[in-house]
């Protein structure tokens, strides 16, 4: 397939799991040919910073060009002969990106995972999300959650052909849907129906699920597990994904449908030890 990205922005707010960050942004730009970009933004009430980048006549100002030699000094030791462009800010990260990254669907943004900020960035913008909460050189087995819609295929082709190396497994957690005006305010919690006609549809509606899913795991030739509802959505995926030692969740984002949304997403991202994709 054509490579979706055309940059790769490595994003920091802190130093913690800088090298890890910068190490992917690297390997990312350099397989997929993107441009690559630094951008470092100190949010002063959220983040505490190290005497060493603190400008010594003013103790609470960022240290710019310390932040720069770092961010550097990692560069040159992994990529020696390129050169990339860093941006240094104080505050303000959700503009400072959409400033820096002017067409959020050829970007996508390498961070690692800040309770405070992540959530954010996910909700108000379009880019892709690589979101970086353990310092792995690289992933073995990667789950990617389907609710069959039309955006799964456009998932499976990006996640096969960003993580080339590493084994995608699909995931489908089936449930008991027939009139969406009767789903809770809460729709990650969606109980069955149970009347005779509700429940004779419902088998009809299973079975397609499952040729259908099953026709995806032979076109792309993968392995995966078509799952019944036995607890709210993020749950079934938690336990599914801790179980099974996934260290890398491919998703995609899609606010118009309840398993792809941004409530699940950031839910799973909160409860999880493992890295994102998320894609649009």
């Amino acid at each position: 397939m054509k490579h979706p990205f055309k940059k790769t922005v490595v994003l920091l707010n802190t130093i913690d799991n800088m090298k890890n960050a910068i190490q992917k942004g690297v390997d990312f730009s350099k397989q997929h040919n993107t441009i690559l970009e630094i951008l470092f933004v100190h949010e002063e009430p959220l983040f505490e910073l190290p005497d060493i980048f603190r400008l010594k006549r003013e103790e609470n100002s960022l240290d710019k060009e310390s932040i720069k030699k770092e961010i550097t000094k990692q560069l040159l030791e992994l990529s020696p002969n390129e050169k990339y462009a860093i941006f240094i800010y104080i505050d303000d990260t959700l503009n400072r990106l959409k400033n820096i990254a002017k067409e959020p669907k050829k970007t996508v943004v390498i961070t690692p995972y800040q309770k405070e900020i992540t959530p954010t960035l996910i909700e108000d913008t379009s880019y892709a999300f690589w979101v970086l909460k353990e310092p792995k050189e690289s992933y073995n087995k990667i789950l990617l959650p389907t609710d069959l819609k039309e955006p799964t295929l456009k998932a499976m082709n990006y996640a096969l052909h960003l993580f080339k190396q590493s084994k995608l497994f699909l995931v489908h957690d089936h449930r008991y849907l027939v009139d969406t005006l009767v789903v809770q305010a809460d729709y990650l919690n969606v109980t069955p129906l149970t009347s005779p006609i509700s429940v004779e549809l419902n088998e009809e509606v299973e079975k397609a699920h499952k040729k259908e899913f099953e026709n995806y795991l032979k076109e792309f030739g993968i392995e995966g597990e078509f799952i019944e509802a036995s607890g709210e959505v993020d749950e079934d995926l938690i336990e599914y994904t801790k179980k099974n030692g996934f260290n890398l969740l491919f998703m995609y984002r899609n606010d118009e449908e309840m398993f792809s949304s941004s409530v699940l997403i950031l839910k799973l991202m909160e409860e999880l030890e493992v890295d994102f994709f998320v894609c649009f």
